[in-house]
């Protein structure tokens, strides 16, 4: 009976918390923090409460890790924008980044294996010139149209 209990205690405090959520429905999910105490965890004032969920185990005994996924959504009825999916996954990619294109939508997917690593992301020098790359691609183009 022991030996039950400590693997329960042992299971909780090995338990992956990731955050669940999607941009489309929850504006939290732009930006999460992704470092918390464990009193904001506990405080559903706070968005860790909110947001960050205990992965639950696998059917297959597959290790829970998180994964967070930028998606552009182009054209449509509304103007192209980007929503971000955050979520507890269990199915392995072999590059811990990889980029999909599936017409109307280009995904970014990322996966990670700490508490709340699929929050807020620091900028990187590659976002960077990403983003100023793309600023003088519109800048360009608006001279030439």
């Amino acid at each position: 009976m022991v030996a039950i209990a400590i693997f329960f205690i042992s299971f909780a405090l090995n338990t992956l918390r990731c955050y669940t959520c999607n941009s489309n429905d929850n504006s939290e999910c732009l930006a999460p923090p992704t470092t918390f105490t464990e009193e904001e965890y506990q405080d559903n004032r706070t968005i860790p409460a909110r947001l960050l969920v205990e992965c639950p185990p696998d059917a297959q005994g597959r290790e829970p890790f998180c994964r967070k996924t930028n998606v552009l959504v182009i054209g449509g009825s509304l103007p192209d924008h980007t929503r971000v999916v955050r979520e507890c996954a269990y199915e392995r990619a072999r590059r811990p980044c990889y980029s999909m294109f599936n017409g109307g939508h280009e995904e970014k997917v990322c996966h990670c294996f700490t508490d709340a690593c699929n929050g807020a992301s620091p900028i990187t020098t590659s976002g960077v010139l990403m983003l100023i790359s793309t600023g003088l691609l519109l800048g360009l183009l608006q001279r030439i149209l």
